[in-house]
């Protein structure tokens, strides 16, 4: 699963492991940090994302509601999301 934001995009994949990590890739180390600051952070070996966080889905889910809430409503245009 990709999800963009304003500032980066993340991709999110089950991590093979038994333990049920997931990995959530970037670009950029700021977010990760930000949403993930418990997990641990390396590099990644995907040539189009540059770091990758291994955590559980409860943390992917409490960094989704930050996410969500992060959102400005206010930035959004009703005339743009109506069909013609």
């Amino acid at each position: 699963m990709i999800i963009q934001t304003l500032t980066c995009d993340f991709l999110i994949e089950d991590s093979g492991q038994v333990d049920g990590c997931i990995s959530v890739y970037s670009d950029s180390l700021e977010e990760l940090q930000r949403l993930f600051e418990s997990s641990e952070i390396e590099y990644s070996s995907k040539i189009e994302w540059k770091y990758r966080a291994c955590t559980c889905k409860q943390n992917l889910a409490n960094a989704l509601i930050l996410i969500v809430k992060e959102i400005n409503y206010s930035d959004f245009n009703q005339s743009r999301f109506q069909q013609v």
